[in-house]
């Protein structure tokens, strides 16, 4: 069989990159070509074809700190500098000294030549005369360039966000599988339903999962390959055309993720990337072409882009206060167990993580044995760069979301209202700690559900906040006393605005029936809140200040990005 990239292709991806990957996409213009010589009996991507595809699907030849990068557009099949020609510098969080990349500050005439290509492609109907046998094909490629490059997005991941090994594994191994579970279980997912004969001569039925339109997918810093590949494919497997914004710290993998869905062999109408900040690309969201809007991150951003949106759909996924209680009558080796996998859901991913750990509770006996051992966990921690090769697992990075200063003004206003400082925190010392927004972990007790701090939140002003029911993007841990697991359900449902993640550690069934009856989102029993097995649903409940989207499981996923069909047929 004769190789996909041939010497015709690799002719055109040279000039592409000489002339500065500006332009016409090479991959994109083999698309019309590629489609017609496709049938059931097409083979996959070959291993020497995708390492021909290696000067294309990589944006850069080397990797910043040695190389800083100059990110494109694409819009309507091309690769642009943005109108204005004005770009961002984004500077890596673990060494502000270093340059990563140049970031496009789109604006609306950017922003309107996507939604303008975007909207004709969805009028076009082009989305109604493909099968899915081709869009499973394509997905099925993407996850086959990713098994190939994995130490390459590896690398590229702790590049843009500081990561340890295993939370890049566990950020890349997400999206890979992403592609494997939503493709191949896509079918089973999908079907339609055929109501039972009410009457002879009638039928009725329904589909709920027909393409929605044209999609804005909005993705985080925190996991710049596992969420956004999980939307990206889900929207594609569904047939919308999409236009994807990904965070700006991430925006070499934005463009690589979008590279694998081209040479993948994906309709190049139905994809583009725009990148961009704040107001200047805040017109995406709130455009009334756009059918649906995914977004994870602030809720602060999901409230904007809601109020210009009005009642078109809009999905969400943020961020949450995520509570533990520790029930009564463990010993102390399985306390200890305990501490270290509650530590480890606090601290890992230096603690951006969405369904990263917030507070423990427990009665005041088994809090006074399980705080010091909690503390001496985060003794065991090291702070310091986690791309360094020195860095373990157990490695805390920068802060990326908050200033250090947020985090020491936090545990010294705690201090004045009264709280046990358990672990001072601090920053980090040394070149690293001069260079990065890192600080020492932090452990605070005596906390209520009353308790209130007011400082400068991350040099924006002063603010005023429940230290038990607001987000930190930092490693703080808090601790509350309450007499019963009946208060703490109360708690976690009528003061914590948040239900995104709740893990409850107990032998007694009666509280965890207790539990399962009570408390929606992500629920953990004997386990962190920041865990997430194959392939389960993750994410809020869909009710209240955490999200109104749940996604990883494929029916939850693709009806982000389907309409819903009710038919009826009479036979006269």
């Amino acid at each position: 069989m004769a190789p996909f990239v041939d010497e015709k292709l690799k002719s055109a991806l040279r000039s592409f990159n000489e002339r500065g990957q500006l332009g016409p996409d090479p991959l994109a213009a083999r698309y019309a070509e590629r489609r017609a010589g496709y049938s059931l009996f097409s083979r996959m991507l070959s291993d020497a074809d995708i390492e021909a595809l290696r000067p294309y699907l990589f944006c850069y030849t080397e990797l910043p700190p040695r190389r800083k990068l100059t990110i494109r557009n694409f819009i309507g099949g091309e690769w642009r500098t943005p109108a204005s020609g004005e770009h961002g510098s984004m500077t890596c969080p673990a060494d502000k000294r270093v340059q990563l990349f140049d970031v496009p500050a789109s604006g609306k005439q950017d922003v309107e030549a996507a939604l303008s290509f975007g909207h004709q492609v969805w009028k076009s109907l082009a989305w109604a005369d493909e099968g899915l046998a081709w869009r499973k094909h394509v997905v099925q490629n993407v996850s086959r360039i990713l098994a190939h490059y994995t130490e390459e997005f590896l690398h590229e991941i702790r590049q843009q966000i500081p990561k340890t090994r295993l939370e890049a594994e566990k950020d890349f191994f997400e999206a890979k599988r992403a592609c494997d579970h939503l493709e191949g279980s896509y079918e089973a997912a999908i079907k339609g339903e055929i109501v039972p004969d009410m009457m002879a001569g009638q039928r009725f039925w329904r589909d709920a999962y027909m393409p929605a339109g044209l999609a804005a997918i909005i993705t985080p810093m925190n996991f710049i390959w596992g969420i956004p590949m999980i939307h990206l494919a889900g929207a594609y497997l569904v047939g919308c055309p999409w236009i994807f914004k990904g965070h700006p710290f991430a925006a070499a993998t934005n463009t690589t993720m979008v590279r694998c869905f081209l040479a993948a062999g994906a309709d190049p109408r139905f994809i583009q990337k725009v990148e961009g900040f704040g107001k200047g690309i805040a017109p995406l969201a709130t455009d009334h072409r756009v059918a649906v809007v995914a977004v994870t991150g602030s809720s602060d951003t999901a409230r904007a882009i809601s109020s210009g949106r009005g009642l078109a759909r809009t999905r969400f996924e943020g961020g949450g206060c995520n509570w533990s209680w520790v029930d009564d009558g463990y010993d102390d080796d399985e306390l200890e167990k305990i501490a270290e996998r509650l530590t480890y859901a606090k601290l890992g991913l230096s603690s951006h993580k969405c369904t990263g750990l917030h507070g423990v509770s427990a009665s005041r006996a088994t809090l006074d044995r399980l705080v010091p051992m909690i503390a001496a966990e985060m003794d065991r921690w090291q702070v310091m760069d986690p791309r360094s090769p020195d860095a373990t697992d157990k490695t805390l990075g920068p802060l990326m979301v908050h200033k250090a200063q947020t985090a020491l003004e936090v545990v010294a206003e705690a201090r004045k209202a009264g709280l046990k400082i358990v672990r001072e925190g601090g920053r980090a010392g040394g070149d690293y700690g001069s260079n990065s927004e890192a600080v020492k972990p932090a452990l605070i007790d005596g906390v209520t559900p009353q308790t209130s701090l007011r400082h400068d939140w991350d040099g924006k002003g002063v603010r005023e906040y429940k230290l038990a029911t607001t987000e930190l993007f930092m490693p703080i841990l808090v601790a509350m006393a309450l007499p019963r697991f009946e208060d703490f359900v109360k708690f976690s449902l009528f003061d914590n605005p948040h239900d995104l993640a709740t893990s409850i550690w107990t032998r007694d069934d009666r509280k965890l029936t207790r539990a399962r009856r009570t408390l929606a989102g992500m629920l953990k029993e004997n386990d962190g809140t920041d865990s997430a097995l194959e392939w389960e649903e993750f994410g809020a409940s869909t009710i209240g200040e955490s999200g109104n989207m749940g996604v990883g499981e494929v029916q939850a996923t693709i009806s982000i990005y389907a309409r819903r069909q009710k038919g009826r047929h009479f036979v006269f």
